[in-house]
């Protein structure tokens, strides 16, 4: 029998089209909500868990006023002090928007404790396009404070756009202190997400953060202070393309271990510290935009991914140069831009695609553990730790996909929901599609586990659910 089961959301009340979802008890009934993000069109919903399991949506007023925003991440946390849980809400957006939009200012909703929620006025500026929040107390007064990961500069991609430390002053107003808590997180790079965990058990959690032509970056709270030691956990770079970020203990050794999304490696491009990805940015032709020209290896000599069409539509200037296709066809990316032309230009580099569970060993060190080459069939967005089949032990769920590369480069669209099953000592097998029974399709943003049910947010597309309905050992 299959162990997961589809089953229509409609059964259970819950009914959106937004990727971007958290879980919360808002009215301390014991039992878990659902809040799900707007998506530039429908606002954001609240939907309350009854005791049949059944959700029943409460209308927000705020939140339909707001409708216009298009929500990259929720947090939920008692951010006045007065016992009641409030919403944070990070906006988000790229293509339609423009640098200092107003749509892409972060929102506070602060709790009657009622569930009436009313648009605080407690948050800086901060106009631009994130990822994620997230909260913790960092400098100790029994305040949450919080990260939020910047995401994309909108028009300016692939600069890096400003994240934020915030700190709160006890009664929800916060204060952009990113330059004195840590400088370093200003522009970290393009952050797609994070998340605040106790890595070497000393009762203070470290702040990890991953993203897009990243490392993974793990900052220590010292005296509230946030200080790099990446280099303590990580013994080299692992830059990625990565994408999401789960903490389990997958190795039964009471330590916190991580699952990060990557884009795997059922590419046309193949990523290594020898070989890496690249990507050079500036404006080259001083018309005030800014132009990426991305490169990977090909038989060992590193080649331009433009097209010589999509090359002279970014840059007309270099026509002469390349006046047929000829002149093109073989020209390497040390060829295309001399010295002087990459002077003052960014620089990112990728050498490492694959999705991956890293142990916490006991010194401090982070291993990989190599999961099955399924997990590395297509881009991973959701991450969910669950244990299927009530062995005491962690399994993984995989979810992701993106069908919105160039034609050349296809969809990336491999993944159908992949459930991977742990053995407690940090090793996993694939669980194939008849057994799991997953049948998902399209591309997967974010998934909830509740009651035996996992609730997946997928782009363009009503939410789906899996139940499961066997346990197999």
């Amino acid at each position: 029998m299959n162990d997961f089961d589809r089953q229509a959301l409609l059964t259970a009340g819950l009914s959106h089209n937004s990727p971007c979802m958290v879980k919360y008890d808002l009215n301390g009934d014991q039992r878990e909500d659902v809040i799900i993000g707007g998506s530039g069109v429908l606002p954001t919903q609240i939907y309350l868990q009854e005791s049949n399991g059944r959700f029943k949506r409460i209308n927000i007023a705020a939140f339909e006023r707001d409708n216009a925003f298009e929500d990259a991440d929720i947090a939920v946390a008692d951010i006045n002090g007065d016992g009641h849980a409030d919403i944070y809400i990070a906006s988000g957006g790229y293509g339609q928007f423009k640098e200092d939009e107003p749509l892409l200012q972060d929102r506070l909703y602060l709790n009657d404790g009622k569930n009436n929620f009313t648009r605080s006025g407690g948050l800086p500026d901060m106009k631009g396009s994130k990822s994620c929040v997230r909260i913790e107390d960092i400098n100790g007064d029994g305040a949450p404070d919080i990260f939020v990961g910047g995401r994309l500069v909108p028009g300016k991609y692939p600069e890096p756009p400003k994240s934020y430390i915030l700190l709160n002053d006890g009664r929800g107003r916060f204060t952009d202190r990113t330059d004195v808590i840590c400088a370093e997180l200003r522009k970290p790079g393009m952050v797609t997400d994070a998340m605040w965990v106790d890595l070497d058990l000393d009762n203070r959690k470290e702040l990890v953060v991953v993203g897009e032509w990243m490392p993974i970056l793990v900052f220590k709270n010292e005296k509230g202070k946030l200080i790099n030691v990446s280099n303590q956990f990580f013994e080299k770079n692992y830059t990625g393309w990565w994408n999401k970020i789960v903490t389990g203990d997958f190795n039964s050794d009471q330590r916190p271990d991580l699952i990060i999304g990557n884009m795997g490696l059922n590419t046309q491009f193949r990523a290594s510290e020898k070989e890496p990805l690249e990507m050079y940015f500036k404006d080259f032709d001083n018309n005030g935009s800014v132009d990426p020209v991305f490169s990977f290896y090909i038989q060992h000599e590193r080649y331009p991914y433009l097209t010589r069409d999509e090359l002279l539509s970014q840059l007309p200037a270099l026509r002469k140069r390349f006046s047929d296709f000829k002149s093109y066809a073989d020209i390497t990316m040390d060829e295309l831009f001399g010295a002087e032309e990459l002077k003052n230009a960014g620089h990112l580099v990728a050498s490492y695609m694959m999705t991956t569970c890293f142990i916490n060993q006991s010194g401090g060190k982070f291993i990989v553990s190599e999961l099955p080459k399924e997990a590395q069939y297509s881009p991973v967005y959701a991450i969910e730790v669950i244990d299927y089949n009530g062995d005491n032990a962690s399994d993984i769920l995989l979810f992701g996909n993106n069908k919105h590369f160039k034609i050349r480069l296809g969809k990336f669209d491999a993944n159908y929901g992949t459930l991977l099953r742990g053995d407690g000592k940090g090793n996993f097998k694939y669980v194939t599609q008849p057994e799991s029974g997953f049948k998902v399709w399209g591309d997967v943003r974010s998934c909830l586990a509740i009651n035996n049910t996992v609730y997946l947010g997928i782009n363009g597309r009503p939410l789906s659910a899996y139940k499961l309905t066997a346990h197999t050992k």
